[in-house]
């Protein structure tokens, strides 16, 4: 007879397996719970109001100043320099009374700085709080 008590080994590690499987059930367990409990609390009763039928659109106008400082608007060229209430009126009936309205000035690289700045500064005189300069993605 061969006695066996040379190849017994005893076993050291701790199965995890179960108690994993109870952390993710209470995980589960407190996931959607909580929500519940903190729903009930507060009770707020909300006034009921009709939807808002004349909501605003966003309006915007885009510029165009090529390189020799002019300024266009619809392929239409306008002063900028001397008086420069046609372009004033234009971006005016452009935009029309939104409080929302955006100014896109799509300039060349080339162009002369000041008609950029005239431009900006006539859309601040008509209250237009977004200025956007058009730029090009680098390829």
């Amino acid at each position: 007879m061969k006695s066996q008590s040379g190849n017994k080994k005893l076993m050291v590690d701790i199965n995890i397996t179960p108690f994993t499987d109870v952390v993710l059930v209470l995980l589960i367990i407190f996931m959607v719970a909580t929500p519940l409990l903190y729903q009930g609390k507060i009770k707020i009763n909300l006034p009921q109001a009709k939807a808002n039928q004349t909501e605003e659109k966003p309006q915007k106008v885009t510029v165009m100043i090529n390189d020799k400082g002019e300024v266009y608007i619809d392929d239409v060229r306008y002063e900028i320099s001397g008086n420069s209430s046609l372009l004033k009126d234009r971006i005016k009936a452009s935009i029309g009374n939104s409080s929302e309205s955006a100014i896109v000035i799509n300039a060349d690289r080339n162009c002369k700085y000041d008609s950029v700045m005239a431009v900006i500064d006539l859309s601040k005189e008509l209250n237009i709080k977004r200025i956007i300069l058009g730029t090009q993605v680098k390829k």
